[in-house]
């Protein structure tokens, strides 16, 4: 079985707030993505810097027990790439499942899939629209590791995920694939300000 990371270091500052800790349907958003990345990855870490809001919801998760618990692996705070980089070394399982903590509608049958899928290729991403989705991705755990290394210690312009995904072979899951177990493409809605919340979760804040 593949482990997951879920990143949850961000700033928010279009939101306004912690996102990892937002309550979305009444539950915190990054308890969300735990509970699916739990669904079909052992272990599940959660990513964020010391002193980070989000880290009170790994605790919470690891004292429901299986198959919720989780622990917390340091976010660096030098942004997405440096975030993965750390949960690749802190692991030891072949593959990694790359979440990000502010997706409240990932489908369990897509990571499933993708997961699947990850046998033979350094990373598995889907393909929306012009772009690959780094973080609703799987990374095998070396290679990735050591390109994202050789990243970090280079230019501060070529530190993003995308490029990440570039440096390694990757398998690209097209749209009308990916579609058959997401219809709706949900997994890779995030809730970035305001405006996504309401429209995602109209209820009384």
């Amino acid at each position: 079985m593949a482990a997951a990371a879920v990143l949850a270091g961000g700033a928010s500052r279009r939101m306004g707030r912690d996102k990892a800790t937002l309550p979305v349907g009444g539950v915190e958003l990054a308890s969300l993505v735990l509970a699916a990345a739990a669904r079909v990855a052992d272990p599940v870490v959660l990513v964020a810097p010391e002193g980070h809001p989000a880290r009170r919801v790994a605790t919470a998760a690891a004292g429901a027990g299986p198959p919720a618990a989780t622990r917390v692996v340091a976010d660096p705070g030098l942004g997405p790439l440096a975030a993965v980089a750390a949960a690749l070394e802190a692991l030891e399982a072949e593959h990694v499942l790359v979440l990000a903590a502010d997706h409240p509608g990932l489908r369990v049958e897509l990571l499933a899939h993708l997961v699947a899928l990850a046998e033979g290729a350094e990373a598995v991403a889907c393909r929306r629209g012009p772009r690959l989705e780094p973080l609703v991705a799987v990374y095998r755990r070396i290679p990735a590791l050591a390109a994202a290394r050789a990243r970090l210690a280079g230019p501060a312009g070529g530190r993003s995920l995308q490029g990440l995904l570039g440096d390694l072979r990757t398998l690209v899951v097209e749209e009308p694939a990916w579609r058959r177990v997401d219809p709706d493409g949900r997994s890779f809605v995030d809730l970035d300000d305001p405006a996504d919340l309401a429209a995602w979760d109209p209820g009384p804040r």
